[in-house]
């Protein structure tokens, strides 16, 4: 892949996004991964390991997280064997990967966010919420197997436009 490339990795062996939340979500991210996930506030995001296998997880409100796992794993059936009130499914968003230093210089001059919210800087195990083009989107910094990756969530429909954004100036 080139550095100016952007790919979507969200059915890729490599990287498989899950939300789950509910009453118990909290509960069900500490004793999935971490007692350390309850001291992370929301977009915020910390490295983990799901069955041995390294993965990151992203608290996106009080309850509710997203996952990104290093291959399909049956992390449903993990959930409901914590017996909890929550529940989970594969994330729909796409989960586009861009290069992490294009990505952090491209995206501020591309994305618009709430004044609570910025991209400058924007530092690793943070998410973003943002438009591109009037799109909304969710950019997340975070280590993928102990790297820096920047990926960008968002509708499947809107993909090849938010593409186009970041290759624009390249």
């Amino acid at each position: 892949m080139s550095e100016g490339a952007m790919s979507e990795g969200a059915m890729s062996a490599e990287d498989v996004l899950w939300d789950f939340a509910g009453a118990d979500g909290l509960q069900a991210a500490i004793a999935l991964f971490t007692p350390a996930i309850s001291h992370t506030a929301p977009f915020q995001s910390l490295s983990a390991t799901f069955n041995r296998r390294p993965c990151s997880v992203l608290r996106l409100c009080e309850n509710n997280f997203r996952v990104a796992l290093s291959e399909q794993l049956a992390f449903d059936e993990a959930i409901a064997a914590l017996n909890l009130k929550v529940w989970s499914k594969p994330c729909p968003a796409v989960n586009l990967i861009v290069p992490t230093e294009l990505g952090l210089k491209r995206l501020p001059e591309i994305a618009t966010t709430k004044p609570l919210y910025t991209l400058t800087p924007f530092p690793c195990d943070r998410a973003v919420p943002a438009h591109i083009d009037a799109i909304t989107v969710l950019a997340w910094h975070h280590l993928w197997q102990e790297q820096p990756r920047l990926t960008i969530q968002t509708a499947a429909a809107n993909a090849n436009k938010i593409r186009q954004a970041f290759s624009i100036a390249e």
